[in-house]
């Protein structure tokens, strides 16, 4: 008898649940009636949006309607959708609650078998968002390093992406070991917040410096009255698209798009001095004509081709580069002998080239002529992870005899040898003769060619600012030459 009255509530509570949600006592459950399928559920603040697949109508059962039963405990809400219906938005619930959402065919005044699904709404929550502030590079062995970083939401926490080069303590990194050490900031979501991306930032830490032994040979600090030319005793300005004398080389042998004009480089006669090189794009009224036709940009390059020599040394410049696809700046040597000694046999040494859709790296690199005479380079890259057109940096070249290591703040950016190139003799270092090399230097910003790729067509001006350059000997090792 027990075991009878066990199987009848089990029976009448399945048929409860089968037929939860009728209206009213006119609806009778009958499996003949067709059933929705695949019922899915989304989830907003205060609603649930229903979607099912529509029950099939036979000869048996036409399909004239769906029934939603929406249960929370002891709560129950009934909404009726017509036979076209494949979804239901059910409104006016409370965040965080759980339903259960039945929905059933009607036909006529019978039910069909039911589907459901569980779900909660939620509140709507906000978005957010890190401005993780760029850490300083660190020399190992220096004090730990305050992290900072504001959301929008949760306060941030960091976490070592390398925890052999660096660990972190609350919101300070500590150095451990020389290398690129990489952190994240996070903000979790909140009860208003979303989860914010996470942001990673890259610093270096380098071993502790052994200061050089530098002398200032020469500077220019860049001071003069606003609205000037840098100083002719150190620099002429280039000019034109390279094509005719005394360059013969059309688009500067990069298939570049500026033009350039002496008026393009101007000091701003600030406190601090800054020389300013500006790269407009040129209107249909330009009279400028380029090997390509109209030319599309006028900007500026300055040398001290014929003016200033360089040999050895410590060779540094503070600069902040310009935003914008396209862009080019270079800091760069030639070597002096280049009108009988033409590139790449000359050399070239690229202490800075930068292009503005890479706005994170800097580039140093050097070219010269290979053993079977063909061009060669040796160089790399260094991402900073931050972008060099919001701030001033430094940028340096050491150059030894056997060779030249580049800088971005203090930090190896790479070192070329010269057992790296294969030469017995290479352009930045005594020639078969004995011969010390003699270079001079150059500043420019271009615009597109081969190396910048394409300009964004949005793009309409873009500046290379220079605060200063400094050029120093180191252990006595430097020269400077004015011609």
């Amino acid at each position: 008898m027990r075991n009878f009255l066990k199987f009848l509530a089990t029976l009448v509570l399945a048929f409860g649940l089968l037929s939860i949600g009728s209206p009213s006592s006119a609806l009778t459950y009958s499996k003949t009636v067709s059933a929705p399928k695949y019922l899915s559920t989304t989830a907003s603040s205060q609603s649930v949006l229903l979607k099912w697949t529509k029950a099939t109508s036979t000869s048996k059962a036409r399909i004239t309607g769906y029934q939603i039963t929406i249960t929370s405990g002891s709560w129950k809400s009934i909404k009726r959708a017509s036979a076209t219906a494949s979804s239901y938005r059910v409104l006016g619930l409370t965040n965080s609650k759980t339903y259960r959402f039945i929905v059933q065919a009607l036909s006529g005044n019978y039910i069909s078998p039911s589907v459901w699904k569980l779900a909660t709404p939620r509140r709507v929550l906000l978005s957010n968002a890190i401005e993780f502030v760029q850490p300083s590079d660190m020399f190992l062995g220096a004090d730990d390093q305050q992290l900072a970083a504001l959301t929008n939401g949760a306060d941030a926490t960091f976490t070592s992406l390398t925890p052999t080069l660096c660990s972190v303590i609350g919101d300070k990194v500590h150095a451990i070991a020389v290398g690129d050490c990489l952190i994240r900031a996070e903000s979790p979501a909140t009860a208003y917040y979303a989860a914010a991306t996470p942001v990673e930032r890259l610093l270096t830490i380098a071993p502790p410096p052994t200061p050089l032994n530098k002398v200032l040979l020469w500077s220019d600090e860049f001071d003069s009255a606003a609205g000037s030319a840098p100083a002719s005793a150190n620099w002429t300005a280039d000019t034109t698209d390279g094509c005719g004398p005394p360059y013969n080389n059309c688009g500067w042998g990069n298939a570049e798009k500026e033009y350039y004009v002496t008026n393009a480089n101007v000091i701003d006669g600030s406190a601090d001095g800054i020389l300013n090189i500006f790269a407009k794009r040129q209107t249909n009224a330009t009279n400028y004509n380029c090997y390509y036709g109209r030319c599309e940009w006028t900007s500026g390059k300055i040398t001290s081709y014929g003016k200033l020599g360089f040999t050895y040394g410590y060779m540094e410049a503070r600069m902040k580069l310009p935003a914008g696809d396209g862009s080019w700046p270079a800091f760069w040597m030639l070597g002096s002998d280049i009108a009988s000694n033409p590139w790449p046999d000359c050399g070239e040494i690229d202490i800075m080239e930068y292009k503005g859709n890479a706005p994170t790296v800097t580039f140093g690199t050097l070219h010269f002529a290979g053993t079977s005479g063909g061009h060669q380079m040796l160089g790399a890259t260094k991402d900073t992870l931050v972008n060099l057109s919001a701030d001033y940096h430094r940028y340096g070249m050491l150059w030894k005899p056997d060779e030249v290591t580049f800088f971005i703040d203090d930090n190896v950016v790479y070192k070329a040898r010269k057992s790296d190139s294969g030469l017995t003799n290479w352009p930045f270092g005594p020639n078969a003769q004995g011969k010390d090399p003699d270079f001079y230097l150059i500043f420019n910003l271009a615009m597109g060619g081969n190396f910048g790729g394409a300009v964004d067509n949005s793009l309409n001006s873009a500046t290379l600012s220079v605060d200063w350059v400094r050029y120093y000997s180191v252990d006595g090792q430097g020269k400077l030459t004015r011609k």
